[in-house]
């Protein structure tokens, strides 16, 4: 059990080499520097060195942290006869090399195995690594809502560093390992987000490690699920895991007749044609699937990602005569996948077997879990593994790659759901919303025994088990963004109407969900949730310049600009700056050179340092603007998809528009 660790941070300057750690423990700062002022880097060794039994955690440490402290572990002892300043400079092109490797995608010189101190790298072990859920440490910052969201003032080949400078350096690492402390107090579940309290992501692993033998202490979830399917086909196949196939399986065309279950036919004549048309279609290497097509008033698309209803703005509530009823297909990829027997062309047959066990051993624990956190664990582990293998088998990257699986996978689902949603219209149960794997029903509660009989009809020819759900409300904005509140009263939130995120996705202006679920849920006006919430940080929002564009504040009343590092946390306001998306000189796109934050006239204050002292009252929020936002989604959704055509003029600012 990990029990002992050091929260650590580098910052690799031309002429400031600095290592902050802090001991949770002992509640205890230790910092190691080498400048022009004073040269610790024996002492930093002999740090590391005596710490061997605790983890060292760093933020992306794998990559480049770990990469650098053990780059100076090794070679320190040649650097008797040099300068502090000299050792900086040489430890500073090291990171420069390190982070250019990495931009490249050229492996780490050290792998984890080979360094001299353990570690967790929580950027890592959370996904973060994967591009599409990449996240700065600064951006993690935002999202939990820390006092001081700072950006490097003080460029890291700058010479002739002054003492003020290097102390600004020193307190800006150590507000970087505040907020790294904070997300490792996410990782392990020690926090009050809904999302991830009591969701220790160590001990999980831990588990992960004894059951399977996988040290996986820095594996994301997806590279687990990869881990484990490879040790279950090894053992179908009898393989050393070093014979695993390093690559996949490519196909030059795909027909679309390979990918369509047998059992798969309609009875309207509408759908037969579409079945005959889709059964001579041909998928190159890179093609996506995309179909549509319009079936008892519904728009239905039929997409890679899944079949849906293209929907329309509604509301739809339970009355004792008219039910809301929703069936979700119970792990409907992986049941695909084995009840069909699928597998990878170049896998063989085995492939399956080991997935099937995997799934079924999933199954058999997951009664058990709740009372046996190690038996959660496993049975996480193995839900990662199952579920996994369907986006797999269509990256190419991946040894499980071949797209004919996954386009089977998705065709054949959408398919089978098209085949129950027929059969439910010609008995005049009409459904009102189809998303992936499952539908959702608006119907008579008469016809409940008729829509038993049909599912039951459906599970029996498909294999697959339809789960039931009962809603008193649902509120669509779209097939994506709705409230859908069950009878027992526990509530769903989608896309426009997510209140708590995962923190590699934006909260900004999380008031707005907030009062949109007040007004739809219990009535209450936006205008009132909104001027009475007390939460300063729920009417923030982010911005992030990328290496083309910069952030330039303009104040009214003086025309002062200010000039903003890459992240900027502001909230709209009374009075203030108006914010421009500036190109700079280097950008090489055809993008307009300046452009507004935030369209029309609003005022915004920058905050990205924010007591949480800060009261609402006294911050001039423009609370119109946040009001706004809220009743452009209530009018959408209560006027059947129209727009408002309302002009507000929040502030006077022609001048910079």
């Amino acid at each position: 059990m990990i029990d002992k660790i050091v929260i650590a941070d580098l910052e690799t300057m031309l002429e400031l080499f600095l290592c902050c750690c802090y001991d949770s423990q002992e509640d205890r700062w230790y910092r190691f520097e080498v400048s022009r002022r004073k040269n610790q880097i024996d002492a930093l060794v002999n740090y590391v060195e005596s710490h061997q039994t605790y983890h060292f955690v760093f933020y992306n440490g794998l990559k480049f942290d770990s990469q650098v402290l053990e780059f100076v572990i090794r070679n320190y002892h040649n650097w008797v006869d040099k300068t502090a300043l000299e050792i900086c400079a040489i430890i500073s092109q090291v990171a420069t090399d390190v982070i250019d490797d990495s931009n490249y995608d050229i492996f780490p010189r050290y792998r984890e195995n080979q360094l001299s101190f353990k570690i967790i790298d929580p950027f890592e072990l959370m996904g973060f690594s994967n591009k599409n859920r990449m996240v700065s440490l600064k951006r993690i910052e935002f999202e939990l809502d820390m006092e001081n969201i700072e950006e490097m003032p003080i460029h890291h080949l700058k010479e002739n560093l002054t003492e003020e400078e290097c102390q600004i350096t020193v307190d800006y690492c150590d507000n970087d390992c505040k907020a790294l402390y904070k997300f490792y107090k996410v990782v392990i579940g020690d926090t009050e987000h809904p999302l991830y309290r009591g969701n220790n992501q160590i001990q999980l692993r831990e588990a992960i490690e004894e059951e399977f033998e996988i040290p996986c202490l820095n594996f994301s979830d997806t590279k687990i699920g990869d881990e484990i399917i490879k040790k279950y086909y090894c053992e179908e196949m009898k393989l050393k895991y070093s014979d695993l196939p390093k690559k996949g399986f490519f196909r030059k065309e795909i027909k679309a007749s390979n990918c369509i279950a047998k059992y798969v036919k309609f009875e309207t004549k509408e759908l037969q044609s579409f079945l005959k048309n889709l059964k001579k279609k041909t998928f190159g290497l890179k093609e996506d699937f995309k179909e549509t097509i319009n079936f008892y008033g519904n728009v239905y698309s039929f997409m890679q990602g899944g079949l849906h209803t293209e929907q329309s703005p509604e509301i739809f509530e339970a009355t004792k005569e008219k039910l809301i009823l929703d069936y979700d297909v119970s792990s409907y990829y992986p049941a695909i996948i084995i009840n069909n027997e699928k597998y990878p062309f170049h896998l063989g047959k085995s492939f399956l077997s080991g997935y099937k066990k995997a799934f079924e051993k999933r199954i058999a624990l997951k009664p058990l879990a709740k009372k046996d956190k190690k038996i959660a664990g496993v049975v996480g582990a193995l839900k990662l593994c199952v579920n996994g293998v369907y986006g797999k088998t269509s990256d190419m990257q991946n040894w499980m790659y071949d797209k004919q699986v996954t386009l089977f996978t998705c065709i054949t689902g959408e398919l089978s759901l098209m085949m129950l949603i027929e059969v439910y219209e010609l008995a005049g149960i009409h459904v009102i919303s189809a998303n992936t794997d499952g539908v959702t029903l608006f119907v008579d509660n008469q016809k409940v025994n008729k829509i038993e009989e049909i599912n039951n009809w459906w599970m029996e020819l498909t294999k697959y088990d339809l789960e039931r759900t009962d809603y008193k409300k649902i509120v669509f904005s779209s097939v994506n963004d709705y409230i859908a509140v069950k009878t027992e009263g526990s509530i769903k939130l989608k896309g426009d109407y997510v209140i708590d995120f995962e923190l590699y996705k934006n909260k900004s202006a999380r008031i707005v969900p907030i009062a949109l679920k007040e007004y739809f849920i219990n009535n209450i006006p936006v205008e009132e949730t909104i001027k009475n919430h007390q939460n300063i940080y729920d009417f923030c929002i982010r911005q992030k310049a990328s290496r083309d564009f910069h952030y330039e504040g303009t104040t009214l009343s003086t025309g002062k600009i200010t000039i903003y590092n890459k992240l900027i946390r502001y909230y709209v306001s009374n009075e203030g700056e108006k914010i421009h998306k500036i190109k700079n000189p280097s950008c090489q796109t055809n993008a307009a050179p300046k452009s507004q934050v935030e369209a029309g006239s609003w005022l915004m204050r920058v905050c990205n340092y924010l007591p949480k002292t800060t009261k609402v009252s006294e911050a001039d929020i423009n609370f119109q603007y946040y009001v706004e936002k809220a009743n452009n989604i209530i009018f959408k959704v209560e006027h059947q998809g129209k727009k408002r055509n309302v002009k507000t003029v929040a502030n006077q600012l022609n001048l910079f528009d």
